[in-house]
């Protein structure tokens, strides 16, 4: 039997790069979600900031870095613009019975009464550490997996594509052998003839 590819390695590259951009694609995409997916039709803070007077007495939904609590400002933007007021703040977040902080990460849906003002009728609240330590354990969990997947195997560049070392499959091979090994043994056992002789006539 022909062990040749039936569309060859042009076809297989093609697809490995389809499956990295698309991979690349949906990492980009989860980070841009908004944290609850009923809010995903509200404008949000990529829209509203551009064009405040357009949006005034519509729900939206704001996310931003809290900058001030007394009241609660929070900066739409990393470099500190886009700076909204959130009304009852503290009385809309639902994860937390603790005051907002200066620093804290807030995603808050409500009315946006004014160009400046939104009046919050839920909210969330991300703390700094809850993001570091995501990171922390995605990272390690994707050493993990590639730790794995190059001590069992590699890249193969003649047949463009993974194959296990010699130790893996050493390994597996002595398994399978055991194993036939194993079935061979009950097999001779069962075909040995009794050894209670012979009954006398």
């Amino acid at each position: 039997m022909s062990s040749r590819e039936p569309f060859g390695q042009g076809v297989r590259l093609v697809a490995i790069g389809l499956v990295v951009v698309a991979l690349a694609g949906l990492i980009v995409w989860s980070g841009a979600s908004p944290a609850d997916p009923m809010e995903s039709e509200l404008p949000d803070e990529t829209e509203v900031p551009a064009d405040r007077a357009s949006y005034v007495g519509e729900e939206v939904v704001l996310g931003g870095e809290v900058v001030e609590t007394e009241p609660v400002v929070i900066a739409t933007q990393a470099s500190g613009y886009g700076q909204f007021t959130v009304l009852e703040a503290d009385a809309a977040v639902q994860n937390t019975d603790d005051p907002l902080e200066v620093g804290d990460q807030v995603t808050a849906s409500g009315t946006l009464e004014d160009e400046e003002t939104l009046a919050a009728e839920r909210a969330t609240v991300q703390e700094p550490g809850d993001t570091r330590y995501m990171m922390l354990i995605s990272l390690l969990g994707g050493f993990l997996v590639v730790g794995r997947v190059l001590r069992d195997w590699r890249f193969d560049l003649e047949r463009l594509a993974f194959v296990p070392r010699e130790r893996a499959r050493s390994r597996s091979d002595s398994n399978d052998d055991s194993a036939a090994e194993g079935r061979r043994g009950r097999t001779d056992d069962a075909l040995e003839p009794s050894t209670g002789g012979d009954r006398g006539g």
